[in-house]
């Protein structure tokens, strides 16, 4: 009788990671985090789920469609897993940090859910590290996530990449001033860079001819701070001119930042635009065809939750980094134990000290349990990237004493296990290090 078989598929859009992508991942996170932390910003979680009726507060119409919801057991009202976490920190500094002192600096490293059709390296559920920056209404907040942002590629190694701003109110401005029912769709023509498209819509709209001039230029406004100029003679409305100085002062304080040639201009980019309330960009990598991280201004946000209050806030997409990552050959030091202890003792008592002895000094130890001979074992703890093994009960060496092998450099001592078990750092250089830095810190 053949035995049943075991389902093994999984939900459109859902991902395993295996322990080393799992590692990689971790990686990302780590470096992203850190980067936050050195600019002044804390952690924040928030629940994977909440009942949706609070939640779609703070989301657009769009994104509520594309929620997971089901049923409240308890209360039998809609719950949902978060779509977006912004409207969640929004939320909770709209009702429990209103009263801190501004600016708050908060970050995150967080899964969110959304039903979509999976894209490029892109699931249902997907990881992000961001930070949202609340309280600044000033051009030195968008600065300072972009100025983040760059530095987030660099430190993961990234290279070629590109910073994309462009500002939905200069858009704005110009839509202003066309009938209402042409809006939409030459937000739609511009979306798809279709510029005949964009032609006839703007010949059926007739529009005053300043303002036609201008959206027939927006698919043109790409570049450096030349666009800049070439867009202030073409818009004349102070909707659009505002959002020309937020850009110009934007850029003029990346140049300080010495960031000018990581930026590229684009006024007429529609991604975001009900999102966003202000500047908004896009990190894009050479050849990869979806954005790695993005981020913008929403004052709009916390508002919907009874606090009119400024913010700005960016996020990196952790799996589209690391297929940046593995498509330019960044290395990601994958780590293993410190050490494997082999016992071929009958009691084992030498692997038992030294694992638990090992561990308090600070080493990441993993024992052989399984038996087999000395090369089948050291075979297993090098592919575990284990950096040393430690042998008891080898005929190379008396009884109360461990053969020290070095896996990653080569060469092999004979030690006493009572005196490892008394001082590792003494035959250890990294545990004597380790002990040293705590030493520092206490």
């Amino acid at each position: 009788m053949n035995p049943k078989r075991v389902p093994t598929q999984l939900p459109k859009g859902a991902r395993i990671y295996l322990p080393d992508e799992a590692a990689r991942k971790r990686h990302v996170e780590a470096r992203l985090l850190d980067i936050f932390t050195r600019w002044g910003y804390s952690e924040i979680v928030t629940p994977t789920f909440e009942f949706f009726d609070v939640l779609a507060l703070g989301t657009d119409v769009g994104m509520q469609e594309n929620m997971f919801t089901f049923v409240d057991r308890e209360t039998g009202r809609m719950l949902v897993l978060r779509a977006d976490i912004t409207p969640q920190i929004a939320r909770i500094v709209a009702t429990r940090m209103r009263e801190e002192a501004k600016p708050i600096r908060l970050a995150y490293v967080t899964n969110v859910f959304r039903y979509d059709e999976p894209q490029l390296s892109h699931y249902r559920e997907f990881f992000q590290a961001g930070v949202e920056l609340i309280g600044i209404d000033k051009p030195e907040a968008e600065v300072e996530i972009v100025a983040m942002t760059v530095e987030g590629l660099r430190a993961l190694g990234i290279q070629r990449f590109q910073i994309d701003l462009g500002h939905p109110d200069f858009i704005r401005g110009l839509l202003d001033q066309v009938p209402a029912e042409a809006a939409r769709p030459l937000r739609q023509a511009l979306a798809r860079k279709d510029v005949s498209a964009l032609e006839q819509l703007v010949d059926e709209a007739a529009p005053p001819a300043d303002v036609g001039e201008a959206l027939l230029a927006l698919p043109t406004l790409v570049g450096r701070e030349d666009v800049l100029e070439r867009a202030g003679v073409l818009a004349k409305n102070a909707r659009s001119q505002k959002a020309l100085a937020n850009l110009a002062e934007v850029y003029r304080l990346l140049g300080v930042y010495e960031l000018g040639s990581d930026v590229l201009l684009d006024l007429g980019e529609v991604c975001g635009f009900d999102y966003y309330s202000g500047l908004y960009f896009e990190a894009y990598v050479e050849g990869f065809g979806a954005s790695v991280a993005a981020g913008g201004r929403y004052d709009h946000m916390l508002a919907r939750f009874g606090y009119d209050c400024p913010a700005v806030g960016f996020a990196f997409d952790v799996a589209r980094a690391l297929s940046v990552m593995e498509s330019q050959g960044v290395e990601v030091p994958l780590a293993g134990p410190d050490f494997f202890i082999i016992d071929f003792t009958p009691d084992k008592t030498a692997a038992l000290s030294l694992a638990r002895r090992l561990r308090e000094a600070g080493a990441s130890v993993a024992r052989d349990v399984v038996s087999r001979g000395l090369d089948e074992s050291l075979a297993y703890a090098r592919g575990q990237r284990a950096r040393r093994a430690l042998v008891a009960g080898s005929p190379r060496t008396a009884a109360g004493q461990v053969l020290a092998l070095d896996l990653r450099e080569g060469g092999e001592r004979t030690l006493a296990v009572r005196d490892v078990l008394e001082d590792p750092g003494r035959f250890f250089a990294e545990l004597a290090q380790s002990r040293r830095r705590g030493a520092g810190h206490a």
